[in-house]
Parts: C-alpha cells; sequence; structure tokens
C-alpha cells in the first residue's frame, strides 16, 4: 500500500484532503448527541470521577453492565483531552479513525483485485455521507467500521504472508468490534468460515489454517473473561457481552410491548414515532398503521391500552405490558409466517435500502414529499446513492465470482478473484443480515458496518468497467489482480 501511496501521492493525498474537509463540515454542521451518546457519556464520567464502571446517581455511582466497555472508555479519554461533556475531541478522534479506515478499505481492494481497485474503494469510502455522518456522532459505529476493516485488513495479509502474529492482531481488531458492540463478534463469522472452509478444502494447508482460526478466536474472546469474571462479582450473573434489552440485572424490561411492537414493525420512521416513545413520552394512535390490528375489536383493545399508558403519567406499567404480550399471542397465532419471515425480512431489507437520514435533520417520512418537499428529496438523493453503493458491490460480486473460463470462448477477459477472498467479503454482510432478521431491530446503521466490504465489491466492479471501455488496459489490470491473488491460496 505505501508503494501505491508514493506512485499516487498527489491524488490520494487530494482526496484525503478533501474527506478531512468534509468530514469537519459534518462536525461543524450535523454534529448529533443521542440519548445512547449521553449515556456512554454518563459511563464515561463516572470512570473519570469514581474510576469505577457504572453510571452516576444523586448519592455517588452505581455499577452496570447495560453497555460494553469499550465505547465509554474512548469517550473518558476524550473527556481528559476537551473535558467532560465535550464531544468534539471524540468526534476529531473519530475523523483520523474513518481516514484509517479508507486506507484499510483501499489496501484489502489492492490485495484482492488491484491497484486500479485500491484508488476506486479508497475514493467511494472517502466520500461516503454515510460514514462522514458518524463522524459527527458519538456513537460506535465509527470505531466498529474501522475495527472490522482492520480485522478484514490483517486476515488478508495473514493468508498472504501465511504468519501467525497477523492473526493475532486480526483478534486484537475483532476483539476491538466485540468490546465496542455485542455483534461485534460476527466478524469472527466472517473471517473464521471462509478460512475454516479453505483448511477443509486444503489439506495442505488444514493445520496451519485451522491453528490460525483457533488463534484469532482466543485472542478475539480473551478480553471478555476479565469483563465476565466482573459482571459475576458484581452482578452473579454469567454474562460475558451485553443482552439484547441492553439492561441491567434484574431492571424491569416490558418485553410484552416489544413483542407486540415486532407484529407490525417495519420501518425506521415507525420506530422513530412509538417504538422510541416508550417509557416516558406520548403515544400516538395515529402513528400506528392499519397493519397492527386484526380486527376491529383488537383496535379498539389497543386504543385502551394506549390511552392508559397516556393518562398514567407515561409509563409502561407491568400490567400493560402483560396485556399488549397478548394481544401480540394472538397476532402471531393468526399470522405465524408473517411474525417469523416476512416482518424480519422486510425489516432487513428496510435497513438496507432506505435513505441513511437517522442521524441528519432531515424528515424520516421521506415519501412525504407535498408536505416537506425539501427534507423528501434530500432524502431521496440519499437514498439513490446507498441503493447505488448496493447495486455495484452486488455487481462486482457477480463479475469478481471465481470461475473457469470456457475453451474457445472470446471477448473481453474478466477480472477474477481467489475464491477465499470473495467469502471473505460475503459472509460478514450475509451473515449480519441473517442475524439482524432475528433481532427485531429497524435502525439502517446496524447495516453501516458493512459498508467496507461493499466498498471492495463496488470498486471491482468499476475495476471491470473500465477495462471493458479501455480494452488495451485489460492486460496491466489483469496481471495486477494475478499477481494480488497469486500471494492468496485459491479455493
Amino acid at each position: 500500500m505505501l508503494t501505491l501511496l508514493r506512485r499516487h501521492r498527489g491524488w490520494f493525498a487530494g482526496i484525503a484532503l478533501g474527506a478531512v474537509l468534509l468530514r469537519l463540515f459534518f462536525i461543524w454542521r450535523f454534529a448529533l448527541v443521542t440519548d445512547d451518546a449521553v449515556y456512554y457519556a454518563d459511563i464515561a464520567k463516572c470512570l473519570l470521577q469514581y474510576h469505577a464502571y457504572g453510571t452516576t446517581q444523586a448519592e455517588g455511582w452505581t455499577p452496570t453492565l447495560s453497555r460494553l466497555p469499550g465505547y465509554p472508555v474512548f469517550l473518558a479519554f476524550s473527556f481528559l483531552i476537551g473535558g467532560e461533556d465535550n464531544f468534539r475531541p471524540a468526534m476529531l478522534l473519530q475523523l483520523g479513525f474513518d481516514l484509517l479506515t479508507c486506507l484499510m478499505v483501499a489496501d484489502v481492494a489492492r490485495r484482492t483485485i488491484g491497484d486500479r481497485a485500491a484508488r476506486s474503494a479508497f475514493l467511494l469510502a472517502a466520500f461516503c455521507p454515510f460514514l462522514m455522518n458518524y463522524v459527527a456522532t458519538p456513537l460506535t459505529e465509527c470505531l466498529e467500521i474501522f475495527c472490522i476493516a482492520a480485522a478484514l485488513d490483517c486476515a488478508l495479509i495473514a493468508l498472504e504472508s501465511q504468519r501467525l502474529r497477523w492473526w493475532a492482531l486480526c483478534g486484537v481488531a475483532s476483539a476491538g468490534a466485540i468490546l465496542l458492540r455485542p455483534d461485534g463478534g460476527l466478524i469472527l463469522v466472517g473471517i473464521g468460515l471462509p478460512v475454516a472452509v479453505l483448511g477443509l478444502r486444503q489439506a495442505a494447508r488444514r493445520r496451519e489454517l485451522w491453528t490460525a482460526t483457533l488463534l484469532l478466536f482466543a485472542v478475539a474472546l480473551a478480553p471478555l473473561v476479565p469483563w465476565t469474571v466482573r459482571n459475576w462479582r458484581v452482578f452473579h450473573v454469567v454474562q460475558p457481552l451485553v443482552n439484547t434489552h441492553a439492561s441491567d440485572p434484574g431492571a424491569f424490561v416490558p418485553l410484552g410491548w416489544e413483542r407486540w411492537f415486532r407484529t407490525w414493525l417495519i420501518d425506521y420512521a415507525s420506530l422513530e414515532d412509538v417504538g422510541f416513545q416508550v417509557d416516558g413520552r406520548a403515544l400516538d394512535l395515529n402513528a400506528i398503521p392499519a397493519r397492527a390490528y386484526n380486527s376491529e375489536e383488537q383496535r379498539k383493545q389497543v386504543r385502551s391500552l394506549i390511552d392508559r399508558y397516556n393518562g398514567g403519567g407515561y409509563e409502561m406499567t407491568p400490567e400493560l405490558d402483560r396485556q399488549f404480550a397478548a394481544v401480540a399471542a394472538e397476532n402471531i397465532r393468526l399470522h405465524p409466517v408473517r411474525y417469523y419471515l416476512l416482518l424480519p425480512a422486510a425489516r432487513t431489507l428496510d435497513m438496507w435500502l432506505r435513505p441513511r437520514t437517522e442521524m441528519m435533520p432531515l424528515d424520516t417520512h421521506f415519501w412525504r414529499i407535498a408536505e416537506d418537499p425539501h427534507d423528501s428529496l434530500c432524502a431521496l438523493a440519499l437514498g439513490a446513492l446507498n441503493l447505488t453503493y448496493i447495486a455495484a458491490a452486488v455487481a462486482g460480486a457477480w463479475v469478481l465470482r471465481p470461475s473457469t473460463p470456457r475453451p474457445g470462448s472470446r471477448g473481453t477477459p474478466r477480472l477474477r478473484m481467489a475464491g477465499v477472498s470473495l467469502g471473505l467479503l460475503l459472509t460478514y454482510p450475509i451473515a449480519r443480515s441473517l442475524f439482524l432478521a432475528t433481532t427485531g431491530a429497524a435502525e439502517d446503521r446496524y447495516t453501516l458496518e458493512c459498508f467496507p466490504f461493499l466498498f471492495v465489491l463496488a470498486a471491482g466492479f468499476l475495476s471491470w468497467w473500465e477495462s471493458r471501455r479501455n480494452p488495451p488496459t485489460m492486460a496491466v489490470v489483469e496481471h495486477s489482480a494475478r499477481k494480488n491473488q497469486s500471494q492468496l491460496p485459491l479455493s
């Protein structure tokens, strides 16, 4: 990668400068501190003030395990630099991590496809507004994406060099992803599964690859050991990760309400209009779509429950939660396919395809063009850009697929990718999509971790397209691709 940077230092410097300026603009114009960020900051302040992991209270502090320690420690470090509740240093640090992510994405593309793809991948990542948006938001996404890209890059270097120290570094990056978010462990599936399969198919390297996989998992999971011991000593529970509700043991969680909510939830707008309101805010019956009810009688029942919630100080009591659970059970009994298959698939598609505006000052109801044409047009433009990234990545996966040329075939040659490389680029996005379908999640930021993989695949498509437009350069492109692929084990 250093050779490529030196060869095109002016081009990379110009793109990097533009990327920095745009991210600074996002920090200045679109900085957003969410409720989650405030909660992370509270844990960070507890670390600084009491040297303990918990949340601050009027009388001191109380321990918690509702968030993994990665991001609170990062915020605590940034508060040491700029003062408590000052999120600007954290955003500026995230800017640096995001630029490193762009470089690692470029290196992944260089190792799997070629130099031209590396430049395209760097350009795609550097000017992606969705990454910029989360630089200006003190949440885990920016650092999580960095750790995932680092783990992928280290895995490719390890496969090329066949040195265990790179697998150890891959494990360190994976550990960082896990300590930031409980779903960060999916990167172990995205890397470990293709490598383990390769070990099955290549007997000569089986011992090496399986040893590497064990080392990867051991290093990645090692930091969870002291965290699990601490949780046992403090809370007397065996909990190495945060539970799906991000709650402490013994805290009341309205599972019945959440189950009913998932019997009709599809898009993020409903989550913002209804889901985020409980507890503490009024529920608007008009924000609930008709698909939430099976009959007019059930509509009246839900209306009565919501009236009781609104009239009772906006608190979801155990009794209300129990009655919402009964309504949910009836809906699931009548429509099990919709609940267990159709709705999860629809939510996953929504997280992939909707305009990524949840952290921008834009109306999430982007389809209401007549009511707010400015926000709607901006959101639709971002949605089109998001769809372009995805379409280019899908096309890249297709044109880069390994295959055996037919004898006597003619026409423009295609770029090809080693099977293990394509497996590393596809397994994680697929595994993450399947995982999200099981969680009831509907926030499109949860698919943003897949974008490093999309950038590389899209860059592969752009390289293939350019090679068709300029056939004389095809030999150079294929030589570069073969040079990089020859260092990787073929499936």
